[in-house]
Parts: structure tokens; sequence; C-alpha cells
């Protein structure tokens, strides 16, 4: 592998991992493991001070093979990593005080993708790239993911066949999807080694660049948050409601009657929902969901908003609400529309949705306030699934304009989800 370092003034379009424990999406579980083979005299341990990831040890030569070992800082627990897929690459906030002279064998890797098949090398796994850390002062280096390569050698980790010459051995869109795992090594050169991380992340992403922060879902053809909404009628035990979803200029409309389930005496439900890969919004979970809305018929009191994310089957999620087993992951909150011409914002603070709610009215079954079981996290957050708008709960008739829905911070900081 070509030996990359790119120290650019430029910060993360995605934050991957951190070491301060102040975002949880990226707060994910590190450690250490040192080169078990055939007397492997490498050593080194993981700390965290000041917010600061820190691998300190020593690559040693392993006698047996007359070639340096490794250490390395690794993370493989099932905490979900955002979608890097559009993205060029890693970006590493990082320095090293290597001494007494500076370490020349630091690579990253993610995920375990294997060519065992084709080169026998059984302990390659995942894709591996070399970086150089900058010395003393933190840096930002960044780390092209054509620079990665699934074949490299399990002794040296040095590549066999680079993804340049060989696109079989780059990483795959699947994989980008879902890093599963990462880790940072020391390998291949002896000496003595600390690397001090403060952040991992992905930069040059396309699906970020043309959308406001904070976007989630809009209806002005913006490419990463416009997605296909289809209308539903309530289908259970011959339920009489019905409703349609078209678009105007600009926004969305969800338009029909909620009436009694004849078998239930109970209101029924309609619904829009879209499905589809939304905008990361985990840093704004000590926030709001915010509608763009209004509303001819501001006195229907069954507006609801739900987005999916973790459920296995969006469509069952949506269906039992949490009481039915593998049913959670669809969390739901009430809305009202003011009455009036213009549209309007309305602010639904994430910790106020749940995802155990009844499948007959809507209402929360259980409070996120009560049990934080129930409560979006930002891992949830960042891998949206579905958005759906929901009349339910109430009879009448309803006719709500969606202009946009966006995530926005405590401090006022927005991305547009539709």
């Amino acid at each position: 592998m070509a030996l990359l370092s790119v120290v650019a003034p430029v910060v993360a379009d995605l934050t991957l991992a951190t070491f301060d424990g102040l975002e949880e999406a990226s707060a994910h579980t590190w450690q250490q493991k040192n080169d078990p083979v055939m007397g492997g005299a490498s050593y080194g341990t993981f700390s965290i001070e000041d917010g600061v990831g820190i691998m300190n040890g020593t690559c040693a030569l392993i006698p047996s093979l007359q070639a340096p070992g490794f250490i390395k800082m690794e993370t493989t627990d099932s905490k979900a990593w955002p979608d890097v897929s559009s993205c060029t690459g890693l970006s590493l906030t990082i320095r090293s005080t290597s001494t007494p002279s500076p370490y020349t064998g630091y690579r990253v890797a993610f995920g375990s993708d294997s060519a065992f098949l084709k080169f026998g090398k059984f302990f390659a796994r995942g894709f591996k790239a070399n970086f150089a850390a900058p010395e003393n002062e933190f840096g930002i280096v960044q780390v092209p993911f054509d620079q990665f390569t699934k074949c490299w050698d399990d002794a040296t980790g040095e590549a066999i066949k680079t993804c340049k010459d060989f696109p079989e051995f780059c990483p795959t869109d699947a994989r980008l999807k879902n890093l599963q795992t990462m880790s940072i090594w020391a390998e291949g050169a002896l000496g003595d080694v600390k690397l001090e991380v403060k952040s991992v992340g992905a930069y040059g992403c396309s699906s970020l660049s043309s959308t406001a922060p904070g976007s989630l879902v809009s209806f002005d053809g913006a490419e990463e948050t416009s997605f296909n909404f289809k209308e539903l009628n309530d289908p259970v035990m011959g339920g009489k409601s019905t409703g349609s979803w078209s678009e105007g200029e600009g926004y969305g409309i969800l338009d029909g009657e909620v009436v009694d389930v004849p078998s239930l005496s109970a209101p029924g439900f309609i619904k829009a929902a879209a499905d589809g890969k939304f905008p990361d919004i985990s840093k704004f979970i000590d926030g709001n969901l915010v509608l763009s809305v209004r509303s001819s018929t501001p006195d229907y009191q069954g507006y609801r908003v739900t987005f999916v994310s973790g459920a296995l089957s969006a469509d069952f999620a949506c269906a039992g609400g949490g009481s039915l087993p593998f049913s959670r992951g669809c969390y739901k909150q009430k809305f009202s529309v003011p009455a009036g011409d213009e549209f309007v914002d309305i602010k639904l603070p994430f910790n106020t949705f749940s995802d155990k709610w009844s499948s007959a009215t809507g209402e929360h079954t259980v409070e996120c306030a009560n049990d934080k079981d129930v409560c979006p996290t930002a891992a949830k957050l960042s891998k949206i699934q579905r958005v759906e708008f929901w009349g339910e709960g109430a009879a009448g008739k309803l006719h709500l304009e969606v202009q946009s829905v966006r995530a926005e911070s405590a401090s006022g900081e927005s991305i547009q989800i539709v």
C-alpha cells in the first residue's frame, strides 16, 4: 500500500468515532490487541485521557519470523456506523509523539471482509490502508477509500493487490454503508509507538453537500431529501377510512377522512409513508423534529408523525407499535396544527417520542420520560428507514400539507429530513 498522509485544514463531513463521551452515536468501545503470533513480543495499551484515545506501546520482532509484529486499537461493538458510501474517505484527527524517532507503520482498517480464497491469507480480514501521522501537533489525515484493499499480507500488513489496480479488492458499497468494525494499527515496522486520536470521520460526502444541515425530508426536488410517499388506508377488520397523497408546488398533501372501524366502534387511520436512506441526524438527539406544515382542518385532533429505525420490518413495527414481538422501532408522536394560511413550524422534542403505543388509538402506552428504553437514541437517528404522516385515533376529515421535515438541535442548528 502506498503510504498516505494528507494533513488537511478541513473537518469531517460525518463523525464516526470520538473519545470525549459527548456524542453517544460516536462513542464506541475500544480495546487494545497485541500480536499473539508465534511468540510475538509486541505490546501495547489503550487509554482515554481528556477526550483523546491513546495507543501506547512497542512493535517488536517476532523471533520465529524475524519480522515485526503489531499492536492495534480496535472496536467491534454492535453500535451502528453512519453510511459513508457517498464519501471519499476516512478523516483522522491524530498526532504521533513516538520517541525517540517517528513511527512509520501506522494503518487503519474497517470491516471483516477477506480475500482468503484467492490468496490464502487467513488472518488478513478487513479493508486496510497505510497513513503517516502528524508529529507532535494534532492534524487531520485524509485516507481515500480507493487506498484501502482487502488483499493484504497478514504477516506484514502490506498490500498484495491494490484497489486502484484490482477493483475487486476495493471497499464495496455494501461495506461502506455498514463499516462493521474499525481498527488503527502500528504494524510492520519496529519501534516505540504513541498515537493519540481525537476523532475519526468521513470526508467528501456527496449526499451531504447540497443539503442544508438538519434536512431530512423536502418536496423541493433536492435529491438527498426527496422520497416517494405512498398513502395507506386502514386495512383492519373492514376499516372504512379513506385518503390520498399528492404533491403541490413544493409540499406534500395528505387528504381524506378517518371514520370508525365498524367492528371496533373506534376510529381507524390513514397515513402516507416513504422508505429510503434518510440523512444522519444523530447529532440532533438533544433537540427536536421540526415539521413545516399547514392545514385547512386545524380542528382535526389525530395528526401524528412517525420515523422508523432499527426495525426488522417497518410495516410490522408501525402496525404493532411495540405491543407484538419484533414490532419495536417505530417512534410516534402526535401534533396539532394551528389555523392559518401560512406554513408553520411544529417542534416535537425527540425525548417525547416513543416506540411503544397502542395500535388501536396511536396513543403512547409507555412514555420516554418514564422509561428510556422506548426513547429514540442518537444511534437510531443515524439510520432512519422510514417517515410517516398519520391521521389516526380521531374521526373526521383532514387535510395536511407538509413542506418539510428537519431536525433541530437545542442551540437552533438544523438539518432537513423531508
